[in-house]
């Protein structure tokens, strides 16, 4: 813990430990309110007693079987409501039903319903089931949509979506409802065992102290139970902040070699294409071929529509009227104007997201991603995350990433925004290089002069 927050956290504990001994001093009756001394002795003889464990593992696994059963349950429906706005308005007045209901009443029926061993898991799934279901829908749904575009341009499927993009992004409100879910849960699980009275748990062990009037017995188990608490919230603060990197090896550059592709050509047909946003028309009765024979140029000042017919492209947005003939199966690279890296992968990882697994054994999707990193000068940043690299560097992971699929089709929206004369001129080269290497089929808007060695260039003003 560091250190700006371990000091509050003491001087917390410390305000507790002496308020505690100071009313323990005025009432001056140990069977009533135990001293700090008192009640440390009381723990410790639960501690040493046979019965401590038995109590303390009946009540945790009761705890854990519930929340199982309510995590499971929320997720699968959250994840369902994620998609589908009718699942979603359905499931609401359930969850709305289930939240508002006190626990002192599920408990009083529950006492009717099930056995007293049964009845606090029951307690448990019902209290933590609409805390893990909202947390869960909400993380899901506030996803960056921009995220999941750039996901479907580079081929991922809806289930590498859902576990590459949706999870990460909503992995902080998905755990905030566990820790919520846990402390509400944890304590319904003992006023369920409070009731019911199974033959073994905290809240028996605390019913009997209380029928025998030993409240220090009755406050130490207190203490166990607010230690327990503590101990799972930390385990799942420490299982939150988990993040593994993927290490690279340090690769020369000479050991990874472009291979020369074939002289095939790629075209693209553009015809009659309409697109408007409400009353604006940004294109009207548009037609341009595209092949791979030259790179295209998309020139014109911002909100011309560059961007738009890059989307139409790359089938994020649809014509209002004509067509675009795309060759069948082919794959695209694109470097959008804002960027889109994942912000849990670091600069390394997110161009490895790109590539078909199955297409790339390990060591080539390394050494293509090394030498990568090292013709774009980012070899220094590939173990940092987006937010830890300036602007111009994310561009050149994001041009990095669009250039590791090897693409067909390899759109570009102003890949030289923010880097200085000399990165625009090394970078240039490089990707005339790498076009000359693979021959894709490029668009590339921009509003500045490009001038690419040896490969061909035809401007298209819009």
């Amino acid at each position: 813990m560091k250190q700006h927050k371990l000091i509050p956290t003491l001087l917390a504990i410390a305000t507790i430990a002496i308020g505690w001994q100071l009313i323990a001093l005025a009432i001056g009756f140990p069977a009533l309110f135990p001293s700090l001394t008192d009640l440390f002795n009381e723990v410790f003889k639960l501690i040493i007693s046979a019965n401590f464990f038995v109590a303390l593992a009946a009540t945790v696994l009761r705890g854990i079987i519930g929340f199982v059963f309510a995590f499971f349950l929320a997720f699968l429906l959250a994840s369902v409501a994620t998609f589908s706005g009718f699942w979603r308005s359905f499931f609401q007045p359930i969850i709305v039903t289930a939240r508002s209901i006190p626990v002192i009443s599920m408990v009083l029926l529950a006492l009717l319903w099930f056995s007293p061993t049964q009845l606090p898991v029951f307690i448990a799934l019902i209290t933590m089931f609409p805390i893990l279901y909202q947390n869960t829908l909400t993380g899901l749904t506030q996803t960056d949509i921009r995220l999941i575009e750039m996901a479907q341009v580079f081929g991922k499927s809806g289930t590498n979506q859902f576990f590459n993009i949706y999870l990460p992004s909503g992995k902080k409100n998905i755990f905030d409802g566990i820790k919520t879910a846990m402390g509400f849960g944890w304590r319904a699980i003992i006023i369920g065992e409070v009731l019911s009275q199974p033959l073994h748990g905290i809240g028996t062990s605390m019913k009997l102290a209380q029928v025998y009037i030993n409240v220090p017995e009755l406050i130490a188990w207190t203490v166990v139970a607010i230690a327990v608490s503590y101990l799972f919230e930390f385990i799942i603060g420490q299982i939150q902040s988990s993040n593994l990197k993927i290490q690279l090896k340090d690769v020369q550059v000479n050991e990874f070699k472009t291979e020369k592709q074939s002289g095939r050509i790629k075209a693209v047909q553009v015809e009659n294409l309409k697109k408007q946003y409400n009353e604006q028309v940004i294109f009207e009765n548009l037609n341009i071929s595209f092949s791979s024979e030259t790179v295209f140029c998309l020139k014109g000042p911002s909100g011309i529509g560059k961007t738009t017919l890059l989307r139409l492209l790359a089938g994020l947005d649809k014509a209002d009227e004509g067509k675009i003939s795309i060759p069948e199966n082919s794959t695209f690279g694109y470097v959008f104007q804002d960027i889109r890296l994942l912000p849990w992968l670091t600069a390394a990882e997110n161009i490895m997201y790109v590539f078909a697994k199955k297409k790339y054994l390990k060591h080539e999707i390394h050494d293509l991603t090394s030498y990568l990193l090292k013709q774009l000068e980012l070899t220094d940043h590939a173990d940092k995350y987006p937010h830890e690299m300036s602007g111009g560097q994310q561009q050149r992971v994001g041009l990095a990433r669009a250039l590791a699929v090897k693409s067909d089709i390899l759109l570009m929206d102003e890949p030289l925004t923010g880097l200085d004369s000399d990165l625009k001129s090394s970078v240039t080269n490089f990707i005339s290089e790498w076009i000359s290497d693979y021959k894709p089929l490029v668009v590339w808007a921009t509003h500045e002069n490009v001038d690419i060695p040896a490969v061909e260039i035809k401007e298209i003003v819009l």
